[in-house]
């Protein structure tokens, strides 16, 4: 996999990048390589006519004076110091001085040396990213002409030479302006290409942390099998362990189903795949690559499965809830009537019919109740329980549900605090009480509820000494209208544990021997 280039870093001089600071020794070494040639000049035609009368010792002087200037200069950018603009004027002014003194010593190489300063004036304004290559420009008309007036001064020049000097220094301010121009126009695609890389690197992150956080695992495949990308949820959905190459790992290594599997989808198709984490279903993207790669979009059945089961139930609470409240009213009447109809008759067979109505116009009413308190789970009222009001809960179902006292054996700690809503902690404990004493053995002893609190987090278990759940029946504990009692609602425990979990809180069934155990773990409260 690829990474994105880090950035340049700034050093010293604040705005200005390390570029700046190698651009600039890239323009000294120039500098360096011409002070010798300077040197060199002067060595080489000292007794020759090229230099005014004495004045061949002067030039030659002045070149070694440039020569250590420039030498100079070269500790000054190893150091980053002083601040980069401050050095590239000092380099500039240098240049305008030397030559300038330079120009003085000899008429036939004034000119010459003078076009030196165009590369110069071009150079700072290129490297100091065109900030001050105009005033480079004026500094060397400014100096290139007081050198030709001394010149005319001592009458080592013609005054109609000026107009060759005005050409020179028109040639500087047009360097100047050039470069000005360039390098904004080069700042500008610079800002426009690092704007487009911030874009595409924060593209980059996006699609990366889409990828990790996909619920898909995402394999990039090349088509001789080599892989290019594997998601971590890919690796997991493969049951896999291994170090994945970029570029080198293969696919039969990872999955040799997958790598045969994948070589014969069709467009279009999605065959399925088992491996030991889970039944994948297989898509295979193709893409327009010279080497034929393909992405494999792994999707979890099981997930898919759970979406569905938990979208079907959100419509069926929907359609009970609906029809719950139609039943309400006409139940109500059924129920009035019946117990009239018992007040009026003294036949012992109309009065057997009418407790059979009754009774089932009571279990239908707490149908509807349960429906309707299953439609209210996520209005939350948290309020905070201790072990006093924990007691006094369990002690008030206990006699709801006629319960002796001596068939519950209750357990709890002194510290234990937690925040739940009120009445829905009421109902999951009533449904597991009212269950486990239905299936227990109805002794002393029968029901062990205990409390305790783990890492700082409270949990309740309640324990009967029934015959337990079938293991036949156990995955199918929790889900709605599931029951193996012809008199129950099957929405008990389905019920407990979806208001369980809109109060953060998760209800389990662990195995116990000779009995059910279910626990509550709740969130501990300071």
């Amino acid at each position: 996999m690829s990474t994105a280039a880090a950035p340049l870093p700034r050093l010293a001089s604040q705005g200005y990048f390390a570029s700046h600071w190698r651009s600039l020794d890239y323009f000294n070494l120039y500098r360096l390589t011409l002070t010798l040639a300077l040197v060199f000049t002067g060595l080489l035609f000292d007794a020759s006519d090229l230099f005014r009368p004495d004045a061949a010792p002067r030039f030659q002087a002045f070149a070694y004076a440039y020569l250590v200037a420039t030498a100079l200069f070269v500790l000054g950018i190893r150091a980053r110091w002083p601040d980069f603009q401050i050095q590239l004027t000092a380099h500039i002014i240098a240049d305008i001085l030397f030559v300038v003194l330079l120009m003085g010593t000899s008429e036939r190489l004034s000119t010459g040396l003078g076009l030196l300063l165009v590369i110069s004036i071009a150079s700072g304004g290129l490297i100091g990213s065109g900030r001050l290559s105009l005033l480079y420009a004026a500094m060397a008309s400014i100096a290139v002409l007081l050198q030709h007036g001394f010149s005319i001064l001592n009458a080592t020049q013609r005054s109609d030479s000026f107009f060759q000097v005005g050409i020179l220094c028109l040639g500087y301010f047009a360097i100047g302006w050039v470069a000005h121009a360039l390098t904004q126009r080069a700042l500008q695609s610079e800002k426009l290409a690092q704007r487009q890389a911030d874009e595409l690197a924060l593209l980059n992150r996006i699609n990366a942390l889409a990828i990790e956080n996909s619920p898909d695992g995402l394999l990039a495949v090349r088509g001789d099998g080599v892989v290019r990308h594997a998601s971590p949820r890919a690796l997991t959905l493969l049951g896999t362990t291994k170090a994945i190459l970029p570029g080198i790992t293969r696919l039969e290594a990872l999955s040799p189903e997958l790598a045969r599997l994948s070589q014969l989808i069709a467009p279009g198709a999605t065959p399925t795949l088992n491996t030991a984490a889970a039944r994948l279903r297989v898509r295979c993207i193709p893409l327009t690559t010279a080497d034929n790669s393909r992405v494999l979009v792994l999707e979890d059945q099981s997930q898919a499965e759970q979406v569905a089961q938990r979208l079907k139930l959100a419509a069926l609470g929907r359609l009970t809830a609906n029809i719950a409240h139609e039943i309400r009213n006409p139940l109500s009447a059924i129920s009035h009537a019946a117990q009239l109809l018992r007040e009026e008759t003294h036949d012992p067979a109309l009065t057997k019919l009418t407790g059979i109505i009754e009774n089932n116009a009571h279990r239908l009413d707490r149908l509807v109740e349960e429906v309707l308190t299953l439609n209210r789970r996520d209005r939350l009222n948290p309020v905070s329980f201790d072990t006093t009001l924990l007691t006094a809960l369990i002690d008030e179902l206990r006699q709801t549900e006629e319960i002796p006292a001596e068939a519950v054996i209750v357990t709890m700690p002194d510290a234990l605090h937690f925040k739940f809503d009120a009445d829905h902690l009421r109902q999951i404990l009533w449904n597991l009480m009212r269950n486990a004493w239905r299936y227990s053995r109805k002794q002393a002893g029968s029901l062990r509820i205990r409390a305790q609190v783990v890492g700082g987090s409270a949990r309740i278990e309640i324990e009967d000494d029934g015959p337990g759940v079938a293991a036949e029946f156990e995955s199918k504990l929790f889900e709605p209208f599931s029951t193996t009692d012809a008199q129950g609602t099957g929405l008990g425990l389905f019920l407990a544990r979806e208001l369980a979990e809109a109060n953060h809180a998760s209800l389990t069934h662990l195995p116990a021997p000779g009995g059910a155990c279910f626990r509550l773990s709740l969130r501990g409260s300071e």
